[in-house]
């Protein structure tokens, strides 16, 4: 008598047709070199580390132009190893949001369907897809210099991971100029200031295209504040960025264009109020080009419009008189303290060998030197000034025209920089006769 098959095998023989326990392959992979390939704007996704952050200002002439002519240049794509669709490899973001607005607004085939250059993805895909957009862009000087900055220390963290240590900005410069980005190492650090110190304060006026020319000025008039700050509030530099921050702040918004004249000026406002100097003390100590410009032209010309003098006399003195609620900003110890100081570096800078002492009388220093024979002419021409502005009946000054507008033949002895010192301790040297005591 035959015995019936076991329960399990006549499951087994009853089953299905047998199935796969694979996966099932892709039904085709990328290719392995540069390929063109037709793909629909379905398949495509913009690159999101797109340098671009605000809108193209040529998007509406773009957008006609692909209207009338369609898309002359084609955008080259790439794809991320497991990822379903494709992204532009570098640059061509607008012309895909212009080519999707022109799919819905029209329906037209040849704007939803493309070919393009694929590009395989490599094992630095993310950094070269990151640089080609910079590139591609700069060629174009579509980018603002805020969205260039972000963009590079986008770049600088891409970098950081692929090496597993932090770039120096030398280092960065040299790996972005390799990878088709040249940029040099002053850019860099330049960059890297206006996204630390100026993007909190101003975002408004960096996005809307705030210039390199601008930032410059900004980034020297912030180092040249701190410098300050640092020489007259030592004990409390963490109160610097703060306040710089708040100044700034107060220039941004939508009402007007960005001025960095109005910076400037709530900067100092603020300096002043908090260090408790004289503005136009203030104004000097930054040193810029531009302001210790406009500050002397203020000192070697009268406040006011000079009276017309009758024929053979001369303008009242009081015309050159400095206005009374500015002459009275700081008491006389604190004049004297600043002219002291001032006389110092001035000496310092150009006849070491003058020593210069603080007194809390006259015009709040004297000065002596061991051996004036010894002196270079532009130090016996210093001492011999020192020596008039202390006593009005002292001789004559020597070779004063040399000292301060140099000859014919040879530059001034005082540089620009110890020529404005020299003017503000005039122009607080004036106000000595209109300062009250403490």
């Amino acid at each position: 008598m035959a015995r019936s098959p076991t329960p399990d095998l006549a499951a087994q023989l009853l089953a299905t047709s047998f199935g796969r326990a694979t996966p099932t392959v892709q039904a085709a992979s990328d290719p392995l070199v540069d390929t063109p390939m037709q793909v629909s704007l379905d398949q495509l996704r913009p690159y999101h580390l797109n340098p671009r952050r605000a809108a193209n200002p040529q998007h509406e002439a773009i957008k006609a132009s692909i209207r009338q002519r369609g898309l002359d240049q084609p955008p080259s794509i790439t794809r991320r190893p497991g990822e379903e669709h494709f992204i532009i490899r570098n640059g061509g973001n607008t012309r895909l949001a212009i080519l999707n607005e022109l799919w819905a607004e029209t329906g037209d085939e040849r704007f939803h369907s493309l070919l393009c250059l694929f590009r395989p993805w490599t094992a630095r895909g993310e950094i070269l897809a990151l640089t080609g957009h910079l590139a591609e862009n700069e060629l174009r000087g579509s980018l603002s210099y805020i969205e260039r900055s972000q963009a590079v220390d986008q770049a600088r963290q891409l970098y950081e991971q692929e090496c597993g240590h932090a770039l120096n900005q030398r280092e960065l410069a040299e790996r972005l100029t390799a990878d088709g980005y040249p940029v040099d190492q002053p850019s860099i650090s330049r960059m890297g200031d206006t996204l630390h110190y100026l993007l909190p304060a101003i975002p408004d006026a960096l996005y809307a295209g705030l210039g390199r020319p601008q930032i410059r000025k900004l980034l020297l008039l912030r180092k040249a504040a701190q410098r300050t700050w640092q020489q007259h509030a030592p004990d409390a530099e963490a109160e610097f960025a703060p306040l710089f921050e708040q100044s700034l702040a107060r220039c941004d918004g939508e009402m007007a264009p960005f001025s960095v004249d109005r910076a400037r000026d709530e900067l100092i406002g603020d300096l002043a109020q908090r260090l408790e100097l004289g503005y136009d003390e203030l104004a000097l100590d930054l040193g810029e080009t531009e302001l210790r410009r406009g500050l002397l032209s203020q000192l070697l010309e009268p406040e006011v419009p000079l009276p017309r003098p009758e024929p053979g006399k001369l303008p009242a003195a009081r015309s050159f008189s400095a206005p009374l609620a500015q002459a009275a900003a700081l008491d006389s110890e604190q004049l004297r303290k600043r002219i002291a100081e001032l006389a110092q570096a001035i000496s310092a800078a150009c006849a070491p060998t003058i020593e210069v002492l603080a007194q809390n009388e006259g015009l709040g220093f004297a000065c002596r030197c061991a051996d004036p024979s010894a002196l270079p002419a532009q130090g016996q021409a210093l001492l011999g000034l020192w020596q008039a502005l202390a006593d009005a009946t002292a001789a004559p000054v020597a070779n004063l025209g040399a000292l301060l507008c140099g000859t014919p033949t040879h530059a001034p002895w005082l540089d620009d920089e110890t020529l404005a010192r020299l003017f503000r301790l005039i122009k607080l040297a004036r106000q000595l006769p209109h300062a009250g005591d403490r």
